[in-house]
């Protein structure tokens, strides 16, 4: 089960410069697809994940940091 704190360690991973756009992208994708998430956040799980794997399309050509301040206070909202 995927916690709001596991999607706030990877953005935080990316933040500190250990994990590039293009792969936090693409574990977004994968947890979305794949992971159930916790019952007291999922909506906002899924928001995060969308938002993060819709920054990197590379079909357009297209990458854009997110706002990361703005999606880790969704994350700590109950």
């Amino acid at each position: 089960m995927l916690t709001r704190e596991q999607v706030r360690q990877q953005i935080q991973r990316h933040l500190d410069g250990t994990l590039t756009l293009e792969d936090l992208a693409a574990w977004a994708e994968e947890a979305f697809r794949s992971e159930a998430f916790e019952a007291d956040g999922a909506d906002d799980i899924q928001e995060v994940l969308a938002v993060i794997r819709d920054a990197v399309d590379p079909h357009r050509f297209r990458w854009e940091e997110p706002d990361f301040g703005e999606l880790l206070e969704l994350l700590r909202e109950s």
